[in-house]
């Protein structure tokens, strides 16, 4: 269809006008242009029109869906004002909202009036009082101890939130010459207060310093989680962010919807191989909302190591919740058997639609009979960075382990990979240019031989790599956790005496005694973790001192310092876990598969294992999986066995001692599971069940809720149904 040609040309347009020579630029082949581009058509408003149209259904047709008053009020309603201001993200919300309820509070408590009017003619003596107060500010709300600022990074970064509070009140910018004025007085009142100009170490976690983590996240029995699959999804949360190099947020806030599996062919010949796909979508959004990325992470065939395969965790996962759509995929044998089609290539493994927007890493919520995986509820950064950091501790890394460990190693192995450019790169880091990069990820410890270069020689790369990661300076003798004699000297400390003669003046159950205990127990848990960190500080040197004194007399490495903190050994399903992650290579196609699919099915019976105490109870009705053979059913004379016929009572007032949740929950459990005994365990009195089944079980149990008698295989409909086969079964009064 021929375009549109301008019947009007003005002569002073210079686009309009061009030299004959200039024609040659339009001598193009239509056959070439038909394969180059797309036509321009003009588009007929009225092509799905009858040819015949009456003049009054045209009109009809072009009248208004709303009267004219329906738009006059949209254009009289419109605040122009309130779009004046900047979106702000829900984390730079809180931290606007934080500094204004300071300004109020300076303001009010020291007199200056409005604070509003103070904002309005807003001086910098008033601004250098303001910072002043803040640096002396020692307790928040409710008179809660506040942590401080204790950098001078962090106090510019309360000066630039300030000035956005100030913008969004005032409706303009701060002055720039009060801005230059006030950077003078930040200066002098860091350095006033003796703020620290050291900036956190920007180390990077290499992928030896990922498999430690993730098998150190596997093994230890040092930190507990509620759910085994809480344990799962740490380290899958680390497979996921170490490839992308996202931020951490993105990663937590993936959803269902959001992962791909796909068995795709080998262009270069050899086995069908898995491809995870996943598209985090929830990035930062400054300025505006990131364009989603997809990341592709192929399968590595005969690895030496399944510990890192994040294919074989996330399939743990998929398989323990059943998420395939297609219905008759429920095990990781049945993946060695499918095939592509011969034309294609690539076969897609879809995922059920009503998870679309469930979060695929989610908390553990509690429930009557312990814990159960929430479908809304997802995992915070506040939860998954303790968890990392605790793991780090527990290697004796002297450095703290975070998360952003493996974005800088994800920026640093970009930087320096043949295969990526600096747009791939930025583009990875979500940063619009190279200075981002070069200013906050790149190392401060250069990973570079600069003196082998400048000689000509080989750098020394891999050892450069290891001397500037996260976990260069490991040590398992580093101490994590003070000894019982370390803990108790706290109590030694003046204020710890006079808060516990406070507490013994107090009438026992008052509320200001229980506001004195806990005001106790929050200053010993703040001097323990303030000793803990000074011997932390003090061990690297004292102990290298220590070991070449030793070695130097003859007397070899000193053993490390015992610490009271009993490990309980590796329950029977941890330790297969463990052994499905270190089994040896098998170099077969079948050998390879059956060793991926053993670790999948470990992962997947993993992940109903209720970890912690025996105050940690087991959702045995969480558990898709049904019992193995070994313990569908106890016989009478096993510890279980024994245990589920002494919850019944034979007459009204028969009181048992034993509690029928809990050892519904042993029968989940392996006859040699170390927690059988502890749930199967006789109370001393039945009034010691019952304070048990109240506060351990029916306090944790909304009204509405179902629950189940796994000792009866009985579904109890809400509390009060508990509460009734709880007493007329089982004998047990709540």
């Amino acid at each position: 269809m021929r375009r549109h040609q301008r019947l009007f040309d003005d002569a002073d347009d210079s686009d309009a006008s061009f030299s004959p020579e200039d024609d040659t630029v339009f001598d193009v082949n239509e056959d070439e242009a038909s394969d180059a581009e797309t036509d321009i058509t003009e588009i007929n408003p009225f092509d799905d029109v009858d040819d015949h149209v009456d003049v009054d259904d045209l009109t009809q047709l072009l009248d208004n869906v709303h009267p004219p008053e329906y738009y006059q009020r949209i254009a009289a309603e419109v605040n122009e004002g309130a779009l004046d201001g900047q979106d702000y993200s829900p984390g730079t919300e809180k931290l606007l909202n934080a500094v204004e309820e300071h300004w109020q509070l300076f303001c009010n408590k020291n007199k200056f009036g409005n604070p509003h009017e103070c904002l309005q003619s807003i001086s910098v003596g008033i601004l250098s009082s303001f910072f002043t107060w803040r640096l002396d500010l020692k307790t928040g709300k409710d008179d809660r101890k506040m942590k401080g600022i204790k950098t001078s990074s962090a106090l510019g970064t309360t000066w630039k939130v300030f000035r956005l509070v100030y913008e969004r009140a005032v409706g303009a910018k701060l002055d720039p010459k009060m801005n230059r004025q006030m950077h003078r007085v930040l200066r002098k009142l860091a350095k006033d207060h003796d703020l620290s100009t050291k900036k956190r170490e920007n180390r990077c976690m290499t992928i030896d310093d990922l498999k430690e983590q993730i098998e150190t996240t596997v093994s230890t029995t040092r930190k507990s989680f509620d759910l085994g699959e809480l344990r799962i999804l740490a380290v899958l949360f680390l497979l996921l962010l170490a490839p992308a190099g996202a931020r951490p947020l993105a990663i937590l806030r993936l959803r269902f919807r959001d992962i791909r599996v796909v068995l795709a062919r080998d262009p270069e010949g050899g086995p069908h191989k898995l491809l995870i796909q996943f598209t985090p979508e929830f990035t930062k959004t400054y300025l505006g909302t990131k364009d989603a990325k997809t990341f592709t992470v192929p399968e590595t065939m005969f690895d030496l190591t399944l510990l890192l395969s994040p294919h074989a965790f996330l399939l743990g996962v998929l398989f323990r919740h059943r998420a395939f759509r297609a219905s008759n995929l429920v095990s990781a044998l049945q993946l060695d058997n499918l095939d592509i089609h011969p034309d294609e290539r690539e076969l897609r493994l879809p995922l059920r639609d009503d998870l679309d927007d469930v979060p695929l890493f989610r908390r553990a919520v509690k429930t009557a009979t312990g814990f159960k995986m929430s479908l809304t509820e997802p995992i915070t950064y506040g939860m998954m960075a303790p968890w990392i950091k605790r793991i780090g501790e527990i290697l004796g890394r002297l450095y703290t382990t975070i998360c952003y460990s493996l974005r800088y190693n994800a920026g640093n192995e970009l930087d320096g990979s043949p295969y990526a450019s600096d747009a791939i790169r930025n583009l990875a880091l979500d940063h619009d240019s190279s200075v981002p990069f070069q200013k906050h990820y790149l190392g401060r410890q250069l990973r570079l031989d600069t003196w082998a270069i400048i000689r000509g020689q080989r750098p020394q790369q891999a050892l450069l790599k290891q001397a500037c990661s996260i976990g260069h300076a490991n040590s398992k003798r580093r101490p994590t956790d003070l000894t019982a004699e370390q803990a108790a000297s706290v109590n030694t400390c003046p204020r710890i005496r006079k808060l516990t003669k406070q507490v013994r003046r107090l009438p026992p159950g008052s509320k200001k005694r229980q506001d004195a205990v806990r005001t106790l127990r929050n200053e010993k848990q703040r001097l323990k973790r303030e000793l803990l960190q000074q011997i932390k500080d003090a061990w690297t040197d004292e102990q290298a001192v220590d070991d070449i004194q030793s070695q130097l007399q003859g007397r070899g490495f000193s053993k490390p310092m015992a610490v009271d903190a009993t490990c309980p050994p590796q329950r029977p399903a941890q330790k297969r876990l463990v052994e499905a992650l270190t089994a040896p290579v098998d170099n077969t196609l079948e050998g390879y598969y059956r060793r991926r699919d053993n670790l999948i099915d470990a992962i997947v019976a993993y992940c109903s294992v209720v970890e912690g105490r025996t105050a940690r109870r087991t959702n045995v009705s969480a558990a898709k999986e049904p019992l193995s053979n070994s313990h569908c059913g106890p016989s009478e004379d096993s510890p279980v066995g024994i245990a589920v016929l002494s919850v019944f009572a034979k007459n009204e007032k028969e009181r048992p001692r034993r509690c029928f949740l809990c050892i519904g929950a042993a029968l989940s459990l392996e006859p040699n599971d170390p927690r059988v005994s502890e749930l199967t365990h006789e109370f001393y009195t039945s009034g010691d069940l019952s304070k048990h089944f109240r506060r351990r079980h029916l306090n944790q149990l909304p009204n509405n809720t179902p629950s189940r008698c796994e000792v009866c295989k009985l579904d109890l409909q809400h509390k009060m149904h508990v509460q009734n086969h709880a007493m007329r079964v089982h004998g047990t009064v709540s």
